[in-house]
């Protein structure tokens, strides 16, 4: 939550001979002077000469690069502010590292001032050093000086210039375009600086709505706007949002989690699945061949794969083999491998795959994919496979070691010999080779 005080610093000091920012060594935290401490003023400035506008400092030139910091992907604790900025600056970052080192401290800083050394009571009156940064506290805690030691303690002026939190009715509209937009309004705000809201969210899938198989909070926006406008609603999903104002002095958190929302649209059937392969051929010692097919898992499906479903059938020129002739499985939706057991050498088959999730009592299927194979002796030496998509699929067959060659076997089976009218008789069985496995 820090982390969005870069972008609402106050300007002070002036301009230097050079055209730099020289701020005024002052905290917005604690309000005592600090030596060195590092200021952004560019984003301020913008914001307030252009009411509070995100958008007109992110299409700003210099104040755009004050923002580049305040992105999460990147992590402030581990890393240099220089090995962040040089490579997208080369040539001049100064807005960029001062953005990065203010943004580094007011997440090491906590908001509040410290309480004079002589209030200090209990164990916050020992003279020990059990804390050096406020970081090593916990909950709003602040490591204090109390005249002989360092300890944790709680702070005075904990939301002086804090803005309120927003009121927590939130007002949800589903637009045609199928963008959701989160409206909330703010309470009267003591802060003369801008403020920016940070809206998160969180989901579960189902039938009904569960705070329990929700999924973790995740920033989806920082606007200066008491609207937000967010695309990639699904619509089998129960999404619950929360709001936090924050200004250069802090925040007093997020608004209690809104009522659940779902969109009125029906979930659409899952895709088809992808990049399906053969990933394995081998042999069993009666002759016949076992083959493994793969493919990749959906990354984020409306509703997640319950299951799939896999036909595969033995094919020869253009022979079109009837439905009540395939063969078929079923595989759990979080696999992404089937394998077709006895198959017969020497042979060419169609395999097809479908997806199959579960909305309530309706199933929703994807397309068919399909792919054609063979199972001759020169597997390794059949070095494409093609898929339902008319492309081929080079090089699908690891390197797994493939049956030895042998003659085609038929599956004879010979039964007890036997006597009649004189001769010496014996039955032979064998499997219909019409349509094989």
């Amino acid at each position: 939550m820090g982390a969005i005080g870069v972008h609402l610093y106050k300007a002070r000091g002036a301009k230097s001979p050079e055209g730099k920012w020289e701020p005024e060594l002052k905290t917005q935290r604690e309000g005592q002077p600090v030596a060195g401490e590092p200021q952004c003023p560019c984003p301020a400035v913008g914001l307030s000469k252009n009411n509070g506008s995100l958008a007109w400092c992110q299409n700003h030139k210099q104040c755009s690069k004050c923002l580049e910091p305040c992105k999460e992907s990147w992590d402030l604790k581990k890393n240099h502010c220089q090995s962040f900025c040089e490579p997208l600056f080369p040539k001049k970052n100064y807005e960029c590292l001062t953005s990065c080192e203010f943004l580094k401290y007011i997440l090491s800083v906590k908001q509040g001032d410290c309480p004079a050394p002589e209030k200090a009571s209990g164990f916050a009156a020992a003279c020990v050093e059990s804390c050096e940064a406020d970081s090593e506290c916990s909950g709003v805690k602040k490591c204090c000086s109390n005249g002989c030691g360092h300890t944790c303690q709680i702070p005075k002026n904990l939301y002086k210039g804090v803005p309120l939190k927003p009121r927590k009715e939130l007002k949800f509209m589903e637009l045609q375009s199928g963008d959701l937009e989160v409206k909330w309004s703010s309470k009267f705000n003591i802060s003369i600086e801008p403020v920016i809201y940070v809206v998160q969210r969180r989901w579960n899938q189902g039938i009904h709505p569960s705070e329990d198989d929700a999924s973790n909070w995740q920033t989806v926006a920082q606007t200066t706007d008491e609207r937000v406008r967010l695309p990639d609603i699904r619509a089998s999903r129960w999404y619950q949002f929360r709001v936090a104002a924050v200004n250069v002095h802090g925040t007093r958190g997020f608004t209690a989690p809104s009522k659940h929302f779902r969109s009125s649209k029906d979930p659409s059937a899952p895709p088809a699945p992808s990049n399906i392969r053969i990933a394995n051929i081998s042999a069993n010692n009666d002759g016949s061949v076992n083959v493994m097919i793969t493919w990749d898992l959906p990354e984020e499906p409306d509703i997640p794969v319950h299951h799939y479903k896999v036909f595969w059938s033995w094919t020869y020129s253009k022979y079109v083999i009837p439905a009540k002739k395939k063969r078929r499985k079923i595989t759990d939706g979080a696999q992404n491998y089937v394998v077709l057991e006895g198959l017969q050498p020497n042979s060419n088959y169609n395999v097809e795959l479908q997806a199959v999730t579960r909305w309530g009592q309706i199933r929703l299927k994807s397309a068919k994919v399909s792919l054609h194979f063979s199972t001759t002796q020169d597997t390794r030496n059949n070095k494409e496979q093609t898929s339902s998509a008319g492309k081929s699929q080079k090089g699908l067959v690891d390197p797994y070691p493939t049956f030895q060659r042998r003659k085609p076997t038929r599956f004879l089976k010979i039964g007890t010999p036997f006597y009649q009218d004189n001769q010496l008789q014996v039955k032979v069985y064998w499997k219909k080779t019409e349509i094989p496995a």
